[in-house]
This record gives C-alpha cells, structure tokens and sequence, in this order.
C-alpha cells in the first residue's frame, strides 16, 4: 500500500494542505484549501485515504478549516449558457428612495471618515500655536486610541481599493442613527460584507467560539460583528427588494500574531489580506444585484431609517 504524507504551504493569503504520495517525487494526490474547505481530488485511486488524512491533519491543527467539499479533478461541467441576469423589480411594500444629494452620497467617503470628524473636533481644543506646532511637525493632536482606531480603518481601507477593479463596490464611514459607522460596508459577487477595523499593533489575537482575546484580555467583538451584520441584512433587504446576504468581518491590523481557536459565525483576517479573503467566498450575487444594493447601500437616508418601523411604501 503506498503512503501519503502530508504538508502544509503558506503564502500570503493562501494556505494549503496537500497529501502526497511518499518518495523522492511525491506525487500530489490531493489538496484542502484552507480557506474555503474544498478539497481537490487528483488521484481517485487514493481518495479515501487522502480524506481520511485531510481529516487526521483539520483534528489537530485544522480547526479553523471550513467544513469539507470534495471536488475530483476529473469531473467536467458543461459550458455555462450565457445568460442575461436582469434584476427582479423590486416588491410593492419597498420604501420610497428619495433622489441623492451629493451630501448624502456615502460613497465619498473616505476611510475613516467618522473617526476622521472625531479627531478635527478634538483638535479645535487646542490653542492655535499648538495646532500649527503639530501641523509643521505632521503630528496628530487628540485621544491616542482614537487616533490608532483611525489609522487602522485607514490601512484596511487601502486594502480594499483593488477589489474595485474587479467590479465590487466598497463604502467607508457608513453612519447609523445611534451616532455610531460601519468602518467598511464592501459589496460583491459573494454578498456584503459589514467590516470592523481594529488596530492592535503588536499584540497577540486569539479568537475563540465567543470572544476575542487581545494579549488575554477579551473583547465582545464577535457579538458587536453579528449584531451589526443582522441589521444591515435587513435593512438591505427591505429596501432592495430581494434577500441580501451579509456577512460579518473582523480585520485586525498590526497583529503579531492571530490565533483562530474556534471557527466563529464571524471571519476574523489580518486586515493586510482582507482583499484576498473575502473573494474566496463562493459568489450569490449577479453583477446586477450587486449595482442594485450599492445604489441603495451608499444612500444616507437608508441607513438613517435602521431600526424603525412603520415607513410609508411606495
């Protein structure tokens, strides 16, 4: 019987698992990609035994791998029909979008645009000369964690320019009746994604089934993440007509290390890979769909309405 050895390959944004047959050339036989829980099967002859060691590995160093899909190598699909996906016009019971004035424009919003409001204000209390001190010297004046938080959304924020390029739409400093924003609202082919920033810079992360661990001190960040993504399916769903899926993200910059103990409704990433992470998903959205909820999403009147009740229909 031959032997399958297995070994992991890490690069940024990826990791693998591949079984391979032992020996100087070590055939491939199959391989899990760890993000998304698919494993590729090339040998069919050795399927059995290559899940059962892909099983062996995610038991003790796997936990944070999605539950498993096979896919043989050899299965062939027909060739999709090319088909014009038009959106269903929207249900009776959808509110009433009023036209957009520029200032209710969300998409220009920059990355930490409510952090960034919060900051000027705090600088306003400083005398003037010490105002033009900080300006010369390109220094921040204002609460440190407040301004940690800011640079945090501001690196995520940069990280998900390039998934424009390929069609997804991404809004910044989305702001809620209670004062508070979604850091990041990113729409695409997989859904939307509510993103939360948070900057621990050189800290340890662990994630666990309920909490998040910062240097062993935890965080409510995964319920915080799932409230916040609850509401703003519905609220999207009510105003697009048509079921929109969203999903909750956590991106933590500056991290020295993320530990994912437990495999939590929510996906935690290191915010320096968030743009190859949220594309892995597999996609639910038509291009079509996906230009319907952004032309609601970046409309502020939309988000001012979350949580109320009784709106008048069209």
């Amino acid at each position: 019987m031959t032997e399958l050895v297995v070994k992991l390959w890490r690069v940024p944004g990826k990791e693998r698992l591949y079984v391979n047959k032992a020996g100087a050339r070590g055939d491939s036989v199959a391989w899990l990609d760890c993000k998304t829980g698919v494993v590729t099967i090339d040998s069919p002859d050795f399927e059995a035994s290559a899940l059962d060691k892909v099983e062996e590995w995610c038991r003790s160093f796997g936990s944070h791998v999605p539950s498993r899909t096979v896919r043989r190598r050899e299965e062939k699909r027909p060739p999709a029909k090319k088909v014009s996906v038009q959106v269903p016009p929207p249900r009776a019971e959808v509110p009433f979008l009023p036209p957009m004035r520029e200032e209710d424009d969300l998409s220009r919003n920059l990355p930490g645009a409510g952090l960034e409001s919060l900051v000027r204000e705090g600088e306003e209390r400083y005398g003037l000369l010490v105002r033009l001190a900080a300006k010369v010297s390109r220094q921040r004046l204002g609460d440190s964690s407040t301004l940690r938080g800011l640079e945090g959304e501001q690196i995520v924020g940069a990280r998900l320019e390039p998934l424009k390029a390929a069609g997804w739409r991404v809004l910044h400093g989305v702001p809620l009746p209670s004062g508070s924003d979604i850091d990041h609202v990113v729409i695409g082919p997989p859904g939307v994604f509510t993103v939360n920033s948070k900057h621990h810079q050189g800290a340890t992360v662990w994630v666990g089934d309920k909490v998040v661990k910062v240097n062993r001190n935890g965080f409510p960040y995964l319920e915080n993440s799932e409230f916040e993504a609850s509401r703003t399916a519905r609220l999207l769903t009510e105003w697009c007509g048509f079921d929109v899926p969203v999903h909750p993200v956590i991106a933590i910059v500056g991290a020295q290390k993320i530990t994912l103990g437990a495999d939590p409704g929510v996906t935690v990433v290191d915010g320096e890979q968030i743009a190859s992470v949220l594309p892995a998903r597999p996609a639910v959205l038509s291009p079509n769909r996906v230009d319907r909820i952004f032309t609601i999403a970046r409309h502020r009147h939309v988000w001012s309405q979350m949580g109320k009740r009784g709106r008048k229909a069209r």
